[in-house]
């Protein structure tokens, strides 16, 4: 029986060291996978954080884009007004103007005469039309 008790004690010995081996690996796998649950949340956070800023930042283009939008159509009615303006200043200028009443009125202005012999703008005016500087 010593015998037998003597094979007993070093199976329980065998596997006390086999549990124990278990556990340390089970506690290496435990501790990676908390790690590697916090890396995930971790990168979690940092995507959650970089769509909101895509959010933020898209909706802002949005604004932006309206904002320009608005002030295209501005610098357009503005641009328009200046030429009314300027027909109101310069009705002489306004087109079919090369047909003068008379031969003195080209002699006194040199801007008319200029524009009904074609030596100054195509359309006759001063003005830039449909372009910027």
């Amino acid at each position: 029986m010593t015998q037998e008790r003597v094979q007993a004690v070093q199976k329980n010995s065998e596997l006390s060291q086999d549990l124990l081996a278990v556990r340390e690996q089970r506690d290496r796998v435990t501790t990676a996978h908390r790690n590697c649950e916090r890396m995930l949340v971790h990168v979690l956070g940092q995507r959650n954080e970089a769509w909101h800023e895509e959010e933020t930042l898209s909706a802002r283009q949005l604004e932006l884009e309206q904002q320009l939008a608005n002030a295209e159509e501005y610098n357009e009615n503005l641009h328009e007004e200046i030429h009314q303006l300027h027909n109101q200043l310069h009705p002489h200028h306004l087109h079919g103007a090369a047909d003068l009443d008379s031969e003195d009125e080209m002699d006194e202005d040199p801007e008319i005469g200029a524009a009904a012999s074609g030596d100054g703008d195509e359309e006759g005016s001063g003005m830039d039309s449909d372009h910027s500087e």
